[in-house]
C-alpha cells in the first residue's frame, strides 16, 4: 500500500513538473489531462508558435524586397580584380557603365584585399591627406576623419582608436590600404565574390559629405 502512494506522489510530482515545464495546466486534482486532449494542447502550441514565425518571415522578406529595390534605383557597383589594374563601373539595376584601370593593380596579402590609397577616395567621394614624413593617410568623408598609418594596424575613427586585421602597406612605390576596412567606413558596401575572384564595392553617389580630391606630399602617394 505505501509502494502504491509513493508511486502515486512521483507521479504526482512529474506531472507538476511537466506543467510548470509548459506553462499549462496538465492536471486537475485525480483528473489527468487525456492524451488526445494532451496532443490537442501541444499542437496549438505549435500552431501559434508556427504563426508567429510565418508573421517573422514575410517581414522580413518585404525588407529584403524593400532593399533590393532600393539597391536597384540607387546603388552603383564596381569589380576588381586582383593583380589586374582594369576596374568595371556598373550603374544602378546593373546597367554596365564605363571601365577603367588603376595605376597600380589590387594584391592580396593573408587574405586580404589592398588597393590604392587613391583610388578608394575618389571612387567613395572622400578627400585624401597623405603625409609622407609620418607615411599617414587620412580620409575625410562623412563629417569624420579616418587616419591610418603604413605599417600599423591602430587607426581613428572619428577621433576613436580602433584596430583593423591588416595593416596598409607600401608595394612598389605605392601606398595600399585593405579596401575592406576603408570602404565600409566611407560608407560603401564591399564583398569577395569568391567564385570570380574579384572585389565588389557598392556605393551611392553624392552621400558623402567629403570633397573629392587628394592632397599631400611624399612619393609613396597610392
Amino acid at each position: 500500500m505505501k509502494i502504491k502512494k509513493r508511486k502515486k506522489i512521483i507521479l504526482t510530482s512529474l506531472i507538476l513538473a511537466a506543467a510548470m515545464a509548459f506553462s499549462s495546466p496538465l492536471w486537475a486534482g485525480e483528473v489527468l489531462m487525456s492524451e488526445s486532449g494532451l496532443a490537442n494542447w501541444l499542437q496549438q502550441k505549435f500552431l501559434a508558435r508556427e504563426d508567429k514565425l510565418s508573421k517573422l518571415e514575410s517581414r522580413l522578406a518585404a525588407v529584403e524586397s524593400g532593399l533590393q529595390a532600393w539597391e536597384s534605383q540607387n546603388l552603383y557597383k564596381l569589380y576588381l580584380w586582383p593583380g589586374n589594374t582594369q576596374v568595371e563601373y556598373y550603374n544602378p539595376g546593373g546597367v554596365p557603365g564605363s571601365k577603367g584601370s588603376l595605376d597600380a593593380p589590387p594584391q592580396v596579402h593573408d587574405g586580404r584585399t589592398f588597393v590604392p590609397l587613391r583610388f578608394v577616395g575618389e571612387v567613395l567621394g572622400a578627400e585624401v591627406i597623405w603625409n609622407g614624413d609620418t607615411r599617414q593617410v587620412t580620409y575625410v568623408a562623412h563629417n569624420r576623419q579616418i587616419l591610418l598609418t603604413v605599417g600599423q594596424k591602430d587607426v581613428q575613427v572619428a577621433g576613436q582608436n580602433l584596430a583593423m586585421d591588416a595593416a596598409p602597406m607600401i608595394i612598389n612605390g605605392r601606398t595600399m590600404v585593405p579596401v575592406r576596412f576603408v570602404g565600409q567606413w566611407l560608407g560603401a558596401i564591399v564583398k569577395w565574390d569568391e567564385g570570380l575572384k574579384r572585389v565588389e564595392i557598392g556605393y551611392v553617389k553624392g552621400g558623402n559629405a567629403g570633397g573629392t580630391g587628394v592632397s599631400g606630399s611624399g612619393e609613396a602617394l597610392g
